[in-house]
């Protein structure tokens, strides 16, 4: 370590007790958050020395001064007692370790890492000059270890060890002392000074860890001058040699001593980094499988409930199946007691035409009676025992045909509703169904007006909707599991003479709902599928975008410009409700879809009763359901009556009308005689919440006018 410009102290002794010296390095920021730490904290009559190891070189000399400086004045300011320690090394850690040794420094303040590195709780030291000094600096040297005006960490004091009284090496480390002025007192100021230089002049000891290797590489005692018999005997120049000889074996031991202890140091440094890594890594695969543990004992409770659940589904299933079978070898029992009854009935309910009926009725399948054509086959239109059907003939070659053929016959042979096309029969030999006739043809060819159609005015679309949503509701409420359509559009909307519409090719896509997290088919796309149903009959025209025209009307208050004008002056209070919840029906969140039975349908039904109040003058526009249809004269006007005029169950015009809870208005002898032996609703098959018969006086007064005026 290099000397100061203004040399050593040579005086020997041990630091003032009551002495605290404060470590402070280049960061001049640091130092002073650690100085006023120790400013804070050890108050009443302690003496400060300023500690600072510089490097070699002359500008760091220059800045050192200026900062040792500082740190007098903030003392002065603080009116107590300082001095400056500084001394020349390469390595800092070191040189504050031999400084500790050679000043007796009994309690030492100084930083462990940057400002920047602090951490709230932080308790471990970070820097290698502050780990370095908390391992070799004497153990009877107390050390607060401070980072960002916080003590990070104590190492306290070992009492049973201390400074021993011995003489000065030949090679001491170098340092300088010099006194602070202080405003603490005037009268004691020079005194105080003195006193703490020399009680912080270089001292060198012996280090309890090494004393015993010290001794043993090269015992090197105090220097004295030797008894005046030998020094007669042996001339200066022979005694100069041998203390030559002496210093360079005491320099080459020290030497010696100093790079063993640095190679146990990076040893002992090796080994501790060694062993936390270890234990780290002993810790993290301690974690890791307990956390495996934890993971696989939830797996297994999981396995444990799903293997509980399903051997109660199969328990259940079981049951299901020892009930089927009992339940079919009674039914078997009673078929075989009643052969002809059953028979007949199935005749009644399923029709059966033979081929050469199918050939008699589309003319040898004559292209003039085909209706359309798809992957699954044709359709006809024809007459099949003086009644007009529609043949739908199954392609038997193709791969979808036969699957189709018999998942329809199914579905459509359970199904019964006003609202869906009714099945009449089958034809096994040409894979054929026979369904009935609508004559108005479908939906997307009357709202493009196809063959120059009247337009449908808005009392007959509001009715169309009302139709369909009874359909869906129907669908997906079937039991044991309900049914999705899986294809509605205005394409498969059929109309009759009367404009009822009545859903067709239902239930092909998935007989049963899906899940509409798989994306298949399911209740779900059916609403949406309404949703643009509902777009299409307000707005009359189709459009990729159709959702957005709407919903920039309505946000615009415009709503009337993009509704069909064709369809004559639509009532915009309730339209606009029923386009809300038409776009709700199309929006990509399922979620937020608007329920059919219990928010599109009382809509509908409150729009209904206004079109039936409506005046004749507002439903002169297009066609409506009080109006003749495309396939006959005007002069049979008013003949045919309204769909809703007609009981649901009787399809006659009814008498005395009562609605009932599920909002269908029926012939009071009719749904009297339904709920005798039911619970549920004849249009829908959902459970009714009570029987309550309401009469309804709009309809009846509607009915008896009519019936007035075509017997007029």
């Amino acid at each position: 370590m290099a000397s100061g410009d203004d040399g050593s102290s040579s005086a020997s002794s041990r630091a003032v007790p009551g002495s605290v010296c404060v470590a402070v390095g280049s960061d001049g920021a640091e130092g002073e958050l650690t100085l006023l730490w120790a400013l804070e904290n050890f108050r009443g009559g302690f003496k400060y020395c300023i500690l600072h190891v510089r490097q070699p070189g002359e500008a760091a000399r220059q800045n050192m001064d200026e900062i040792l400086d500082a740190y007098i004045q903030m003392c002065n300011q603080a009116k107590v007692s300082s001095m400056k320690l500084y001394a020349e090394m390469e390595d800092v850690g070191q040189g504050i370790v031999e400084l500790v040794e050679q000043h007796c420094i009994r309690k030492l303040v100084m930083g462990t890492a940057a400002t920047s590195h602090y951490i709230e709780g932080m308790d471990q030291l970070k820097s290698t000059k502050a780990m370095f000094v908390n391992q070799h600096a004497h153990p009877s040297c107390e050390i607060w270890f401070i980072c960002s005006g916080n003590m990070v960490y104590l190492r306290e004091s070992r009492s049973s060890t201390s400074y021993p009284y011995i003489a000065t090496s030949s090679q001491p480390v170098s340092s300088h002392v010099q006194s602070g002025q202080s405003t603490a007192g005037s009268d004691n100021s020079g005194s105080d000074s003195s006193e703490v230089a020399d009680n912080l002049a270089l001292v060198q000891f012996e280090h309890p860890e090494r004393s015993d290797e010290s001794s043993a590489r090269s015992p090197v005692p105090a220097v004295h001058q030797p008894p005046s018999s030998v020094a007669e005997g042996i001339n200066s120049e022979e005694l100069c040699e041998q203390l030559d000889r002496a210093m360079s074996e005491v320099t080459k031991a020290k030497r010696e001593a100093l790079e063993e202890l640095i190679r146990r140091q990076k040893a002992e440094k090796a080994a501790i980094e060694a062993k936390r890594k270890f234990c780290a890594l002993e810790n993290s695969r301690a974690e890791e499988s307990s956390q495996r543990i934890n993971n696989l004992k939830e797996m297994l409770e999981k396995e444990r409930e799903r293997c509980k659940m399903i051997e109660n589904e199969r328990d259940d299933l079981q049951m299901l199946f020892e009930n089927a079978l009992k339940a079919n070898e009674e039914l078997s029992a009673h078929q075989a007691g009643e052969p002809s009854s059953l028979n007949s009935q199935d005749q009644e309910v399923i029709t059966k035409f033979s081929f050469s009926e199918i050939l008699e009725a589309t003319e040898n399948f004559n292209p003039s009676s085909k209706i359309e054509e798809g992957d699954y086959g044709s359709t006809y239109k024809g007459f099949l025992r003086h009644t007009q059907v529609i043949m739908k003939m199954m392609c038997s070659d193709s791969s979808q045909g036969p699957s189709q053929y018999h998942q329809e016959l199914h579905i459509a042979s359970m199904l019964r509703h006003p609202n869906l096309v009714t099945l009449i029969g089958v034809c096994p030999e040409a894979w054929a169904l026979i369904y009935e006739y609508l004559p108005n043809g479908n939906l997307e060819d009357r709202l493009n007006c196809k063959d120059n159609a009247a337009p449908l005015s808005w009392q007959t679309r509001i009715q169309i909707c009302r139709d369909t949503c009874a359909a869906l509701i129907f669908l997906h409420s079937f039991k044991p599991h309900g049914i999705a359509h899986g294809d509605l559009n205005p394409q498969n909307i059929l109309l009759d003479a009367n404009f009822v519409a009545k859903l067709s090719n239902f239930g092909l896509r998935d007989a049963s709902f899906s899940s509409h997290t798989t994306g298949d088919f399911s209740a779900e796309s059916d609403v949406y599928s309404f949703g643009v149903v509902l777009l299409r009959l307000l707005v009359g025209q189709a459009a990729f975008n159709l959702d957005e025209i709407v919903q920039t009307a309505l946000d615009a208050e415009e709503l009337d410009t993009v509704l069909d004008q064709m369809a004559g002056p639509w009532p915009l209070e309730q339209v606009t409700e029923l386009a809300r919840l038409a776009l709700g029906c199309c929006g990509m969140d399922i979620s937020n879809q608007p329920d059919l039975q219990s928010e599109v349908w009382p809509l509908l039904e409150q729009i209904q009763t206004l079109c039936e109040q409506a005046p004749s003058s507002d439903r002169s526009s297009g066609v409506t359901r009080q109006s003749w249809s495309s396939d006959r004269s005007p002069g049979e006007e008013h003949t045919q009556p309204p769909s809703y005029f007609l009981c649901p169950i009787k399809h006659e015009i009814m008498e005395d009308p009562l609605v009932a809870v599920d909002g269908y208005t029926y012939e009071a002898e009719a749904i009297r005689e339904w709920l005798d032996g039911h619970n549920t609703s004849p249009m829908t098959n959902l459970p009714l919440d009570n029987l309550h018969l309401v009469p309804n006086r709009i309809v009846r007064s509607a009915i008896q006018e009519w019936l007035q005026i075509n017997e007029s």
